[in-house]
C-alpha cells in the first residue's frame, strides 16, 4: 500500500501549488502540492487496510519520506485510529516531536493525537510539563495545544499553569497558542480567564489579541491603561 499511496501522491502533485504551500507553511521538508482534503482520502484508506499496530511501520515510512504532504499523512490517518490509542502511541510519537517544524503538523499532532491520548491516561499531563521547558518552541506549543480536549471537557487547570508559564514568551507561535488557549479557556471558565488577563494586562499584543476575541471589553481596558501610563 505505501508504494500504491505514493503513486497516488505524485500523480495528485501540484507544482505551482508546492511552491506557494511551501511559503505558507513554512515547512523545511519537500512538497507535492497536494490540498488538505486529498490527503485526507487516502489516510482514510490506510486506516481501512491496517490495524494500529501495523500503520506504525507505515507511519514510519511515511514519516522519512522528506516529504511534508507524507508527514502530514501519517497524522491524519494515525488520526482515525483514536479508540485504540494508548501509551504505546505516546512512546511510539515523542521521539519523533523533534523534526515537527510546521505549525500545521504541531497542531494535528497535538490536538487530535497527543490531547486525545492525555483524555485517557491524565499522567501524561506530567510528559507536557517537561516539554513546556524546552529551549525548542515547537515543543513548548506542542505542550499547551495538547490540552485543547481537556479544556473542551471544562479542565483547564492544566492549560491556565502553561499560560503562566507562557504569557511573556518572546516567540510569536508561543504567544499565538497562548492567547488561542487562553479564548478557548475563556468559553469554560470565563471569570478565571478575565481575572487572568486583567493581571497581565501588558501581556504581548499577539497573545492578547487571540485571547481577547470574545472579551472585546478587555481591550477598552488595556487602552485606557496604555493611556495611563
Amino acid at each position: 500500500m505505501p508504494n500504491e499511496i505514493k503513486r497516488q501522491l505524485k500523480k495528485l502533485s501540484d507544482k505551482q501549488f508546492a511552491e506557494d504551500i511551501k511559503r505558507y507553511i513554512k515547512s523545511p521538508y519537500r512538497f507535492y502540492g497536494i490540498r488538505v482534503p486529498e490527503i485526507r482520502v487516502l489516510a482514510k484508506r490506510l486506516h481501512q487496510e491496517y490495524n494500529l499496530n501495523e500503520f506504525y511501520k507505515v507511519f514510519d515510512r511515511l514519516w522519512e519520506s522528506g516529504y511534508h504532504e507524507e508527514r502530514s499523512l501519517a497524522l491524519y490517518a494515525l488520526q482515525l485510529y483514536e479508540k485504540d490509542f494508548n501509551m504505546k502511541t505516546w512512546k511510539f510519537l515523542k521521539p519523533k516531536l523533534n523534526s515537527i517544524k510546521s505549525w500545521d503538523q504541531i497542531d494535528a499532532v497535538s490536538t487530535f493525537i497527543i490531547g486525545k491520548i492525555l483524555l485517557k491516561y491524565p499522567n501524561l499531563k506530567k510528559e507536557l510539563l517537561k516539554l513546556s521547558e524546552s529551549k525548542e518552541f515547537w515543543l513548548r506549543r506542542i505542550a499547551i495545544v495538547s490540552t485543547l480536549p481537556l479544556i473542551k471537557k471544562g479542565d483547564v487547570n492544566l492549560t491556565m499553569k502553561l499560560v503562566k508559564k507562557y504569557v511573556y514568551d518572546k516567540e510569536p507561535y508561543i504567544q499565538k497558542a497562548t492567547g488561542w488557549m487562553l479564548r478557548e479557556c475563556g468559553k469554560k471558565e470565563p471569570e478565571i480567564v478575565k481575572k487572568f488577563i486583567l493581571k497581565h494586562i501588558h501581556m504581548p499584543p499577539l497573545t492578547f489579541s487571540y485571547a481577547t476575541e470574545q472579551m472585546l471589553e478587555l481591550r477598552k481596558v488595556r487602552k485606557i491603561k496604555k493611556l495611563e501610563g
